[in-house]
This record gives structure tokens, sequence and C-alpha cells, in this order.
């Protein structure tokens, strides 16, 4: 037996580690803020349109991090690259804790809170662009399982923010939020030092000059990078705005939203992951990409115009049953189309990705400030009517290119 060999399977597995536990911590910067919004709007008196602009802006804050970082990663290397992640998460958390007790007024409070957000943020994009091409470049076998199972760990990170903060607003009260955020800390703290000093392979084109440019001259690309749009939107249009939804379009109780929107959404996504990350890639992705696609059209009507409380929140967590590939699906048709895209590539597709995330919520908040809320929803199957639209394009190049 090679025990070489033996010894760096087992450390590239601590690597896999330090990567899933990435994914929980951007999850915690993504979610953590939108389960406080009613209160935000309640307590601070922050306008709706107003939290409408901290989602957009977090994301277009994560779209300038994806563009610009490929440049710092590779001059700095990935092992900075990642604890400047999570020492920026570390930080974003630890002043929004800050903010509600050092300032009053709902501006003073608005504008502490986009500082924090501004920190978080650059963690989360930082991550985005770093995990999945350190994973991809490891020498593991089935590497689109490998992708599903790595980007589960974000929707289970999601879960658990959802399951303790809704356990710790029971318990103490949602007025004392800004502890459960100092709380938090502890994740990304685990997340610098795992990555002090598991291995990193530089991935493949990384020594290369790919520029940012002649990704956007290929139409597989602006597919993908449509793809990725799409995705995001679709994902984030739900996650952002389920617990609002549930309390203000449904008229159910903040517990219950959370609990059965809210975090079924996050449990059914970790488990379509997980189950595709642990099938060794039975099933054809494009295959499986398109039945999510058709799944969340479906989904997303029925969330808008059931009357019916109910089965609007069933249709909420199968949302996530259906979305749950996308994002790491595309990334992985990605890394097999443009083997050595390297870090620049997939910051593009991490990028596009971001897109959506802005692009869905924020244009559901928008809507549901001049209609509602159910019209909101309705509005974002555009979305999931997109992915679907592009996953075929794409198949049937792949088809094309076969013959």
């Amino acid at each position: 037996m090679c025990y070489k060999c033996l010894y760096m399977k087992k450390s590239y597995n601590v690597t896999l580690t330090a990567c899933s536990i990435g994914y929980v911590v951007q999850a915690i910067m993504n979610n953590l803020l939108p389960l406080l919004f009613v209160y935000f709007v309640t307590a601070y008196k922050i306008p709706l349109y107003l939290i409408s602009i901290i989602i957009a802006y977090n994301f277009l804050l994560q779209i300038l991090v994806d563009y610009f970082s490929s440049t710092l990663i590779l001059k700095v290397g990935h092992r900075a690259s990642t604890i400047i992640s999570g020492a920026s998460a570390t930080l974003g958390l630890i002043l929004l804790s800050i903010v509600p007790n050092v300032v009053h007024g709902y501006l003073e409070i608005y504008v502490g809170l986009i500082i924090a957000v501004t920190l978080m943020a650059i963690g989360s994009g930082l991550s985005e662009v770093l995990l999945s091409p350190i994973i991809e470049a490891l020498p593991f076998e089935n590497k689109e399982s490998k992708m599903s199972f790595l980007h589960s760990f974000y929707a289970l990170g999601h879960l658990i923010v959802v399951l303790v903060s809704t356990a710790y607003f029971v318990v103490f009260g949602i007025e004392n939020w800004v502890f459960l955020a100092l709380f938090l800390t502890i994740v990304p703290i685990l997340e610098i030092i795992l990555f002090t000093f598991c291995p990193i392979i530089p991935p493949a084109g990384d020594e290369g000059n790919a520029r940012r440019r002649d990704f956007f001259k290929n139409k597989t690309f602006i597919i993908l990078f449509t793809l990725m749009i799409a995705a995001g939107a679709c994902e984030q249009a739900i996650a952002q705005w389920s617990s609002y939804f549930a309390e203000s379009g449904l008229k159910v109780s903040k517990t219950v939203g959370d609990l059965i929107g809210t975090s079924t959404f996050a449990f059914f996504m970790f488990l379509s992951r997980m189950l595709h990350g642990l099938s060794k890639d039975k099933v054809k992705l494009y295959t499986l990409l398109v039945i999510c696609g058709i799944g969340l059209i479906a989904c997303y009507l029925i969330t808008a115009i059931s009357p019916i409380a109910v089965i609007s929140l069933v249709a909420i967590s199968l949302c996530g049953l259906f979305c749950g590939i996308t994002w790491p699906g595309v990334y992985s048709i990605g890394g097999n189309l443009f083997k050595t895209g390297g870090t620049v590539m997939f910051s593009m597709l991490a990028l596009g990705g971001d897109v959506g995330c802005s692009l869905g919520p924020m244009l559901v908040g928008f809507v549901a400030s001049g209609l509602n809320m159910n019209a909101g929803i309705l509005f974002a199957t555009i979305f999931p009517l997109i992915f679907l639209i592009g996953i075929l394009l794409l198949r049937k190049n792949k088809n094309s290119e076969e013959r």
C-alpha cells in the first residue's frame, strides 16, 4: 500500500472539509439578515425599499469581488485569499453585532448595517471564487458529485442559520439578535484555522494567461454565464424573501414561516445536493438540470397563485429541491467544457451567479413594493424559464458536437 498516497487522500479530505465550512460561512453571510428584515422594518423603522437595497448591495458588491478577485488570488495565492475571506466574514459579523448598540435612528443603523454587509460580502464573494476551483483541482473521482457535495454545505449552512436563529429567537427574543451574530463568528474562525494547513493545488489554467474578455467571445460560455444568472436568481428570489413572504403574504407567524418555509427550503436544497453528491454521477447532469428547470417553474407558480397558505409553503420548500443542483451543476459543466479555465473562469461564473442573486430578490422586492409579494414571486417565474431554455440550448449544442 502507498502510505504517502493514503496520507495525501486524507489530507485532501481536510481541504474538502475546509471548503465545506467555507460554504457554511457563505450561507451565514447571505441568509442571516433576511431573517431579521421584518424586525428591522418594525423595530428600527427602516423602509422596505431600503431593505431591498441591502439585498441588492450585498450581491452587487459580491459581483465586484467576483470580477476583480481573480487578480488578487493569482498574486497572493489561494491560501492567503481563503484566510482573508474568513477574516472579512468574521469582522463583518462582529460589526453587525455592535451597530445597534452604538448608534440610534434608522439612518445611522442603516449605514452601520451597510458597512457590516460590505465586509460580509467581501468574505462571501471571495469564497465563491475560491472554493469550487480548489475542489475542482484536487485529484478526486466523480468531480460532478464532489461539486454537489461541496455546495450542499451552503444549503446545510442555510438550514443551520434558520433553525439556530428560530430557536434563539424563541428562547431569548428577537430583540437580542446581536448576540447570535457574535456567536456565529465561531464558524469563519474555524475556516481560517483549517485553511492555514490543509493542502491546496493551484487550479489548471492558473499558470496561463486566460483573460476575462476571452471567455465572453465564446458562445458556449455566454450560455453558461446566463445559466448562472438564472440559477442565482432562482435560488435567492425565494431564499431572501421566503421569511417575509410567509409573514406578510401568507399571514403566518415568524416561527411557522421560518420553520416550515425557509428551513424546509434549505433542507430540500441540502438534500438534493447531498444525494447528487453521493450518487456517483448515475443520473446524466443535463437531464437532471432540465427536470430542475421544469420543477422550479411549477413551484414558483404554485407559491404565487395558490390561495392556500400550506400549499404555498410546500411549494417554497420544493423550490429548494429543484434549485439545489442548478448552481453546482453549471459549475461542473463549466469545469468539463473549459478544463483549463482556472480561477479566472470560475470567477466569471461566480460573477454571473451573483448577478442573479442580486437581480432576483431585488426585482421581487420592487414588484412587491408596487403590488404585493405574490406578484413579486409570480414575476420571478421568468428566471427558471430562462434557466430551462438555457440548459436545453446547451444540451442541444453538446449533442450536436458529439455526432
